[in-house]
């Protein structure tokens, strides 16, 4: 029988996606001892790979784009059945978390002037 190394952790984050990762720091920075299961190269796989993007009125294309814009497309796109606080949450504190990706290294496509490139995704104005 082979010989296992254990771990012991306060906290264990399965999957090391854009969501994974976040959920990782927010409990290192409460002071818990984190593990995070990663099935395959950190970096070079989840969310990195994936050629959708993040929903977030960041205002960088369209100036008129703004949280209740995102908002209003978002209860649009549910068919109005979706949690409105949920939602407005979402469409308020985005643009903040994209920064805050920023800041952690995420890299995001740039307009000519330097700026996060945006685009419409289905169902958004």
């Amino acid at each position: 029988m082979a010989d296992y190394e254990t771990f012991q952790h306060d906290v264990l984050v399965i999957g090391a996606g854009g969501a994974g990762l976040r959920a990782a720091i927010e409990a290192s920075a409460a002071g818990v001892s984190v593990g995070l299961v990663c099935k395959s190269l950190l970096g070079k796989a989840h969310t990195v790979m994936a050629e959708g993007g993040i929903a977030a009125a960041l205002g960088n294309v369209d100036d008129r784009d703004n949280w209740k814009v995102h908002f209003a497309d978002t209860m649009r796109g549910g068919q109005y059945v979706n949690q409105w606080r949920m939602a407005e949450l979402h469409a308020k504190e985005a643009p903040d978390r994209v920064r805050e990706l920023e800041a952690w290294g995420a890299v995001f496509d740039r307009t000519k002037d330097g700026r996060i490139l945006q685009r419409n995704f289905g169902g958004h104005k």
